[in-house]
C-alpha cells in the first residue's frame, strides 16, 4: 500500500490526508477502515484499494464540536475522538497507529471548526 500523501499546513508542519481507523456511530458496531480528510469533508471507507465496500461522507459543515473521548469512551482502548453532529448521533474515531494520529485527526478536525466558531 503506498504511503499517504503529505500536505504542508501554514505552520509548516506536515500533516497526512488519510488515517487507518475504527469508528463508531452513536451505540453501532465497530467498522475498520480509513479517514480520509478532503478540504470540505471527511470520508470513511471500509473494504481496500477497488473494493470498497462502503464509504459514508460527512461535511464539515455538519460537524458542531470535536473533542477528545474520556478513556471509558474510547474504541478498543485507543484515542478517539469524538465528533457532535447537526441531528445526528456522535461519531467517534479511533486512530489504529497511535496516540499521536489520535492528536493530528482530532487537531486537524478542530481546525475545520474554527472559522465558524470564530465568528
Amino acid at each position: 500500500m503506498p504511503a499517504a500523501p503529505i500536505v504542508p499546513t501554514l505552520r509548516g508542519t506536515m500533516f497526512r490526508t488519510s488515517y487507518a481507523v475504527l469508528w463508531r456511530d452513536g451505540d453501532g458496531p465497530v467498522s475498520a477502515g480509513k479517514l480520509v480528510l478532503g478540504p470540505t469533508s471527511l470520508r470513511l471507507e471500509t473494504g481496500s484499494g477497488h473494493d470498497r465496500t462502503s464509504s459514508k461522507v460527512i461535511r464539515y459543515a455538519d460537524l458542531t464540536g470535536v473533542a477528545n473521548a474520556a478513556p471509558a469512551d474510547r474504541i478498543r482502548s485507543r484515542p478517539t475522538a469524538v465528533l457532535d453532529r447537526t441531528e445526528r448521533e456522535r461519531l467517534s474515531i479511533a486512530a489504529v497507529d497511535g496516540m499521536g494520529s489520535g492528536r493530528e485527526i482530532v487537531e486537524r478536525l478542530t481546525s475545520r471548526l474554527a472559522p465558524r466558531t470564530a465568528a
